[in-house]
């Protein structure tokens, strides 16, 4: 029985440890002169990078401050994010308040309920922006793309500018080629900003088009679409192998995998109210309650996942295999989107959370079996 009893924990938490990296609990600080030689991950309350990474650094949980220099990506989620060192590849940010007032040598993806680029910061590469409320100030040297309720731009942009929702400009603000505006009918032409292409309009009829931002804004940056972008990545920086084996399965047996979790979501709750009436039933279905619970969780990340597989094959044309942070990225967002539509998008992310949790229950067999 104790054995059976590892054992079944053991599967519970595979996921965790299958994939090796340099992790760190809790409130991390890497001082000053402190250096980094691989990439490091933390997950806790707070996170403040002063020495230099020579690899990637990512963070999941509250507050981060980065004000190293960093050689590889950065991927900070958190409430409060800082960027005020120098990042020499990618940043992508996800939070409530992400400010930078340092330099991104490549591309930035930043989503946040408020964005604040500071007078000193500096993207080499292309900017796209989801935000509330946007405020622009330092250089960008690429295009930028901003979908936001509100966008206040003092700043250059040496590319096209392409915003979505209001927006207005300060001196001595620049745009180096295009302004691309997809705005209501009857928006005055935009004031206080140096433009040396064209002002290409996107008109749409009031109420039409620019609705959708502000839905997505009102709905993405709930707390729960927060917690799922924190375990999907979860589930792809700790448990990648695992991962990509819950979804090949997934894709390859799709409404079969539903159907056994509809199954097994029926089945369980029944074996456990059972159980529960007997005294030797009893630790059984607390471990059933236990199963159940870890299911459904994993079932609610990885439905995530398995969106952002499809629209790695859609929009990308690629193979979603190996894993990377994109499918990941993109799938929470459209999920959380399409869960913003009544009945429709709480049907459509129910049948993924089923497919997830039909591939969870035949891979957990197996992994019974074999043991």
């Amino acid at each position: 029985m104790r054995k059976s009893l590892l054992v079944l924990l053991g599967i519970f938490l595979f996921p965790l440890t299958s994939f090796a990296v340099t992790l760190h609990f809790g409130d991390f600080f890497l001082k000053g002169s402190e250096v980094a030689k691989d990439d490091v991950y933390a997950v806790g309350r707070g996170a403040t990078f002063v020495g230099a990474v020579t690899g990637d650094a990512v963070f999941v949980g509250g507050n981060v401050l980065s004000e190293s220099d960093v050689s590889g990506d950065i991927l900070f989620i958190g409430e409060d994010i800082r960027v005020e060192g120098n990042i020499q590849d990618d940043a992508r940010l996800i939070g409530g308040v992400v400010s930078i007032n340092g330099t991104i040598k490549d591309d930035a993806v930043i989503i946040a309920t408020k964005v604040v680029l500071g007078p000193a910061s500096r993207v080499e590469g292309s900017l796209f922006i989801v935000g509330g409320e946007v405020l622009m100030q330092g250089a960008v040297l690429g295009d930028a793309k901003v979908l936001s309720g509100k966008l206040t731009d003092t700043g250059s942009v040496e590319g096209d500018l392409e915003v979505w929702g209001e927006a207005t400009f300060g001196e001595p603000a620049r745009i180096g080629k295009d302004f691309i505006y997809h705005t209501n009918k009857g928006t005055p032409a935009p004031l206080n900003v140096t433009i040396t292409g064209k002002v290409i309009r996107d008109e749409a009829k009031e109420g039409n088009r620019l609705a959708f931002p502000n839905l997505f804004l009102g709905g993405f940056f709930s707390l729960s679409t927060l917690m799922m972008l924190a375990l999907g990545f979860a589930l792809f920086l700790l448990a990648r192998e695992r991962s990509e084996e819950v979804l090949r399965d997934a894709l390859s047996n799709f409404w079969l995998r539903a159907l056994r979790g509809v199954i097994i979501l029926l089945i369980m709750p029944a074996l456990s109210a059972l159980l529960v009436s007997t005294i030797v039933g009893i630790p059984i279905a607390v471990i059933f309650v236990a199963f159940l619970a870890v299911l459904l969780l994993l079932s609610w990340g990885y439905s995530g996942l398995l969106l952002g597989v499809w629209c790695e094959r859609l929009f990308f044309k690629s193979p979603a295999f190996p894993l990377s942070y994109r499918p990941v990225l993109l799938g929470i967002i459209f999920i959380s989107v399409i869960s913003l539509i009544p009945l429709v998008g709480i049907l459509f992310h129910g049948i993924l959370m089923l497919t997830s949790a039909g591939s969870l229950g035949t891979l957990w067999y197996r992994g019974l079996r074999s043991a």
